[in-house]
């Protein structure tokens, strides 16, 4: 596809996008519905669903048969695209509106009950002011967010052929012992005792992408988005599809659980990247000095505290240094 046609193909999918949303939104406002805010927010998000998702596919497959950016500049080594640092800001975004407000929607109902657990009735009480449907509505507002990140980075990566996330095939041992050398001690052991992981072995320096990030980070966004994407979906189809009491029950059971995972996946994320702060500068610049990340990927190659530190000669090769272009 063309330059010109992938631009024209964005286009028409704001274009389109926008128009969807113009039109739902002025038939909430118009009156016609006899629907409190509350409802009306629900069918708005559920008429901007199919918008939020295709300006999302859109947006991926324009990234994937475009421009690939320079790998290097001088000694800063290029870790992810300007697209997936763009990306990585919007999914931030819908995570900060889209997550405590979902969790107020179920904890509020639990603290609301005859007798709110110890503390509850000052939360209560600090929120009563905010109408409940202004809860609903930012939730529905970053949940957009994240779908449209959702669709966006799953048709770039359909599309695009950087598989560097992805553990290889035949190498999930590898990569596991990897990850169980890169936890506290106490966790390593347990992961390595059921799978009979050897830590003592001394690994392979990882590329680009550390053991934690393909063995556990990359799998379990993954997993928590997928779940938390289906089961929203359903949860909103409610509105223009019957939807079994059962299937209802176990999507909202499940939505929730996503949420708890995603909130755990977020705090866990930052204790990894923030102690290891040339990731976490990766993250939002997309460029990373070769020398730091030699450092951290050096550090994981070694075997740590379960015996003695090889010495590494001090022109040791980075095994970074041809980038990425995610």
């Amino acid at each position: 596809m063309g330059v010109a046609a992938r631009w024209l193909l964005v286009l028409a999918g704001i274009a389109i996008a926008a128009a969807g949303g113009y039109v739902s939104l002025a038939q909430a406002g118009s009156g016609a519905q006899p629907w409190d805010p509350e409802l009306s927010d629900n069918f708005v998000f559920m008429r901007a669903l199919p918008f939020a998702l295709g300006l999302g596919v859109v947006v991926g497959l324009f990234r994937a048969g475009g421009w690939k950016p320079a790998v290097r500049r001088g000694d800063q080594i290029r870790r992810f695209s300007p697209g997936t640092v763009i990306g990585h800001w919007i999914a931030t975004i819908g995570f900060v509106i889209a997550l405590p407000t979902g969790l107020w929607q179920y904890l509020g109902g639990i603290l609301s009950q005859d007798v709110p657990a110890p503390g509850g009735q000052v939360l209560l009480d600090l929120f009563h002011p905010v109408p409940l449907y202004w809860f609903y509505r930012l939730h529905y507002i970053g949940a957009a967010f994240v779908l449209f990140s959702v669709a966006n980075f799953g048709a770039y990566w359909w599309v695009n052929r950087d598989r560097a996330l992805l553990v290889p095939r035949g190498e999930w041992r590898l990569h596991l012992t990897g990850f169980a050398l890169e936890v506290p001690r106490m966790f390593g052991a347990r992961l390595a005792a059921p799978l009979k992981l050897d830590l003592t072995q001394r690994l392979p320096q990882p590329r680009p992408f550390t053991y934690y990030e393909t063995a556990f980070s990359f799998p379990t966004w993954t997993f928590a988005l997928a779940l938390i994407t289906i089961t929203g979906l359903l949860k909103a189809m409610r509105y223009i599809y019957p939807i079994p009491g059962p299937v209802l029950y176990w999507a909202s059971t499940l939505h929730v659980a996503a949420m708890l995972l995603l909130v755990l996946k977020v705090l866990d994320h930052l204790r990894y990247t923030l102690a290891r702060w040339p990731l976490m500068v990766a993250m939002t610049r997309g460029w990373v000095s070769e020398g730091a990340l030699r450092r951290v990927l050096d550090t994981i190659a070694r075997p740590g505290p379960w015996h003695p530190e090889p010495t590494l000669p001090a022109t040791a090769p980075a095994g970074v240094a041809g980038g990425s272009e995610r």
